[in-house]
């Protein structure tokens, strides 16, 4: 479509919403609404928690307002009983021993610069316990609320009231009033002026790191008619699995606490020492690919592929894809190296086809999943996981029979995974969609596997090294349907969230938001987020026009990997010119989001140009409702007034000198915004990323 008919549209747009409705930049319009704002990102502050030490051998913990009191171990969620507490100096703090029943619990009290840590040993004990919290059952005061991280793809993940009980509602049965809630990785604890403690482990390679929230309600009177005083707890540790321990003896990973004024800086901050310490893969390009299975599904094929080709080649301008991908149904799930009648013999073929026209050659492989129907498993019955039982454990089913997960302690199993990836590196590929992973996170406690003594998190962890090595350091990952913390430093991109449906519900397009939005803090921090693909086409999906704009202005803003699987032979000019608007910035850049954690109804995003000393401002209404909001300039950029335009690909309107912009947005809708100190406007081929874009 030319640019003077979208310039158009957009302006009427524009004038049949009336501009005070887009940006209120004159004075009666100024108080339109304002939202209850606790705290600035603008001002954020890491400060220091504290440590005090009990003469039994509990120890508290400060940070701000926030209180963890009468901490204690608990071994498979129960308060250690020690016979014996000895407390002493160590280096950096102090050193409490616990004599338990079988052996001794020591923890380390340290102080750093900017945070506390807790080490912790076990020894004199053969095995390990299932479940090993340093930090036991702290009665937690002060804080209002808590930030939960999902254990991987899917989450759930957020922030969320702490819970109060409620009177009873049925009379002949005791309401449950009593809750818990499990937390991964990292997690926090906020107050209402915006303290937060957050807590997680910086070594990731050996231990699933839990944290825990929960309630003890007490009843009084007669039929439980009043409440009681109403405690809530704090715990965090890690998952042991019952391995064995070597010479009796295990050092644990150490526990750090930061404490900062607002939870997005504390959790962030802390997400970088963890990222740091795992060696995160940062230095890759920002993603920005085509995928053929949200439109095809497991019906591409090699022509398809060639046709797919053709029309990029044809294409004036080129459309910036950086990778082409072919996704599954190129072969039976488990037998990667045999592909079916819809391909060549082998895929190499298809991999030159793509990297010869200077993309990068993509391919899925789900390394531990495999087909009741796959030469694999009938060849390999004693590579398949079992229970405990000896029975081999169903994962999944499709039209087609079970699917079945590989033991990723066998040594054929690795060398198996090992020569699939390193016979697709040979062919060419260098970009891997790898699905499935949470089959090869297993609790070693729970499942018999060829070799004993290791935790799942270190059997899955050798696998994903195997793959890494065969690939190359050079070669891209995405990984899908995965536990998030053993990937750090192995993988380039993570797939955040379920698939993208073809119409906007809340349990697909509205968990993806919430899942992009609420893990925006570790965006190209742990690596690349993906929140699936933007779906720009007229064809197979139920979406608006206004939805699927916000969902591709949301995806491309928020500066993870960038995604699309529509066919562009039959792809409308105006969504072309959407999906070039999103073209990224070379080096990954993320959005900020100046408003997380506060109660502001939209998803407010800001990204920084500093070429053209300007900034991006993203709104995004989710809701199914209308809703009106006013943010102050500063609150968003830290100046206090900025020359305002509307933005949107080809196209801007200047809305003049402002200190707030007001937004009354409907359902599902955005808008974005470019703010200039300098009233310059955005180029007409500036891409949302800030690359100058190829003439269309």
């Amino acid at each position: 479509m030319p640019k003077k008919s979208i310039e158009r549209r957009a302006f009427l747009k524009l004038m049949s919403a009336g501009l005070g409705a887009s940006l209120c930049s004159f004075p009666r319009f100024a108080q339109a609404f304002t939202p209850p704002v606790n705290f600035s990102h603008l001002d954020f502050v890491l400060g220091k928690p504290e440590w005090i030490l009990h003469d039994d051998g509990t120890f508290d913990i400060y940070a701000g307002t926030i209180r963890l009191t009468n901490c204690r171990p608990s071994i498979n969620g129960q308060s250690i009983f020690a016979r014996n507490t000895f407390m002493g100096d160590s280096p950096k703090g102090k050193r409490i021993i616990y004599e338990v029943a079988g052996g001794f619990v020591m923890l380390d009290l340290r102080t750093h610069s900017n945070t506390i840590s807790i080490g912790a040993e076990l020894s004199g004990m053969k095995y390990g316990p299932i479940w090993f919290n340093p930090l036991g059952e702290g009665h937690l005061t002060g804080a209002t609320r808590f930030f939960k991280q999902g254990l991987g793809t899917g989450g759930q993940t957020g922030i969320f009231d702490i819970r109060q009980s409620t009177n009873r509602n049925n009379p002949e049965y005791p309401e449950e009033q009593a809750w818990s809630y499990d937390s991964f990785l990292l997690t926090g604890l906020i107050a209402d002026n915006g303290d937060t403690l957050s807590i997680g482990a910086y070594e990731q390679h050996d231990f699933i790191q839990r944290s825990s929230i929960f309630n003890r309600p007490r009843r009084k009177g007669l039929g439980n008619s009043r409440f009681g005083n109403e405690a809530v707890f704090f715990e965090s540790g890690f998952a042991m699995e019952n391995i064995p321990l070597k010479d009796e003896f295990i050092k644990m990973p150490d526990l750090f606490i930061y404490y900062g004024n607002q939870p997005f800086g504390t959790l962030q901050n802390l997400a970088w020492s963890i990222s740091e310490e795992n060696q995160a893969r940062r230095d890759t390009d920002t993603n920005y690919f085509w995928s053929s299975y949200q439109d095809f599904r497991t019906s591409f094929s090699y022509q398809y592929l060639l046709d797919q080709l053709k029309i990029l080649d044809e294409m004036d301008p080129r459309v910036p894809l950086q990778t082409v991908h072919i996704g599954p149904g190129y072969c039976i799930t488990g037998d990667w190296l045999d592909t079916n009648d819809k391909w060549p013999k082998t895929m190499e073929d298809a991999a030159r086809q793509i990297f010869q026209r200077r993309y990068r050659a993509g391919i899925y492989v789900a390394p531990f999943a495999v087909h009741e129907k796959s030469k694999t498993f009938r060849n390999h019955p004693n590579w398949i996981l079992k229970d405990n039982e000896g029975n081999t454990i169903v994962m999944d089913e499709d039209s087609e029979g079970k699917l079945y997960a590989l033991d990723g302690s066998h040594e054929d199993v690795k060398d198996y995974i090992g020569k699939v990836f390193r016979n697709f590196r040979k062919m060419g590929f260098t970009y891997f969609e790898i699905d499935y992973l949470e089959w090869g996170l297993k609790d070693s406690s729970e499942v018999k596997r060829s070799k004993k003594g290791k935790s799942s998190v270190q059997v899955f962890r050798a696998v994903m090294e195997i793959i890494r090595e065969e690939i190359g350091a050079g070669s891209f990952i995405t990984a899908n349907k995965t536990p998030f913390s053993p990937l750090i430093g192995i993988v380039d991109a993570v797939r955040i969230a379920h698939d993208q449906s073809w119409k906007w519900e809340k349990e697909t397009t509205g968990h993806i938001l919430q899942e992009s939005y609420n893990t925006q803090f570790f965006n190209n921090v742990f690596w690349q987020n993906d929140p699936d693909v933007v779906i720009l086409r007229d064809y197979k999906n139920e979406f608006t026009t206004d939805e699927q704009k916000s969902l591709a202005l949301w995806n491309g803003f928020m500066g993870g990997a960038i995604g699309i699987s529509d066919n562009f032979k039959i792809m409308e000019s105006d969504k072309l010119q959407i999906w070039n608007f999103l073209e990224p910035s070379k080096r990954p850049q993320s959005a900020i989001l100046p408003f997380w954690g506060n109660n502001v109804k939209n998803k407010v995003a800001v990204r920084r140009y500093k070429k053209e000393n300007a900034w991006a401002i993203l709104v995004l209404n989710d809701s199914d409702q209308t809703v009106t909001e006013t943010y102050s300039v500063y609150d968003l950029i830290g100046t206090k007034e900025a020359w305002v335009f509307y933005w949107e690909p080809g196209f801007s309107l200047g809305l003049g000198k402002a200190t707030r912009i007001s937004t009354i947005l409907s359902s599902h809708e955005t808008k974005l915004y470019f703010l200039s100190e300098e009233k310059e406007n955005p180029g007409l081929n500036m891409s949302i990323g800030g690359r100058e874009l190829r003439n269309n």
